[in-house]
């Protein structure tokens, strides 16, 4: 039987939403260029998500638009905890009986996605994303010594997780450590987005968690 460790993406995956775009709806509150701004962070994250631009790219031009400080953070935080997907929360049993085989890797940011999974029973160290820094007035900026702000930083982050890897994800960037073969399979998940530009990309379509599951069963 093989060591299957699952790597799961968190925006649009685990997650309904895509983390950045709604930590700009907290930080543009008081902008009067507001729905300009979030129309402009969408259009980027889905060039970055359909491998059209360099993720690296996206990431900086994003955070640019924003004047971020921890209450967004930790207002976005709370807001998150209530929007995992449908089939995340219909699949809770299934999640806890791989748990120790559950990680993430992501291009979102570890303050707001390990409060929400260590209620779970994701295990902290199993989960790799990016990271703010704080000034003396709260104010954030992306770790750019931290891998995953990094073009092919998923790959980097993957390269720590053992055994027979299979990655569950929406993007372009998720496909990336299949193609690297850093990971051997490739679940397309398409219960919050699809992106068709990846049908071709993928070992396997899954609509919901419980795809995903029959899927690895099969692989062992």
């Amino acid at each position: 039987m093989k060591n299957i460790n699952l790597i799961f993406d968190f925006d649009s995956t685990l997650l309904q939403l895509e983390t950045i775009e709604v930590l700009a709806d907290f930080a543009l509150k008081k902008n009067t260029n507001r729905e300009v701004i979030l129309k402009e962070i969408k259009e980027i994250t889905s060039l970055a998500m359909s491998g059209k631009i360099l993720f690296s790219v996206a990431l900086k031009k994003r955070i640019s638009l924003l004047n971020i400080n921890k209450k967004h953070i930790d207002e976005t935080m709370l807001f998150l905890k209530t929007k995992l997907s449908n089939s995340f929360q219909d699949n809770i049993q299934l999640f806890n009986k791989h748990i120790e085989n559950c990680y993430v890797v992501s291009g979102g940011f570890k303050e707001i996605i390990i409060p929400i999974l260590i209620d779970y029973g994701f295990n902290k160290n199993h989960i790799y994303a990016n990271s703010f820094i704080y000034d003396n007035k709260g104010n954030a900026t992306i770790d750019e010594k931290n891998n995953l702000s990094k073009d092919g930083g998923k790959q980097l982050a993957a390269t720590n997780i053992p055994g027979y890897k299979i990655i569950i994800g929406d993007g372009y960037t998720d496909y990336e450590l299949k193609k690297s073969g850093t990971a051997k399979k490739f679940i397309l998940y398409t219960e919050n987005i699809f992106r068709p530009e990846l049908k071709n990309k993928a070992d396997y379509i899954a609509n919901n968690f419980n795809d995903v599951f029959r899927y690895v069963n099969n692989e062992k």
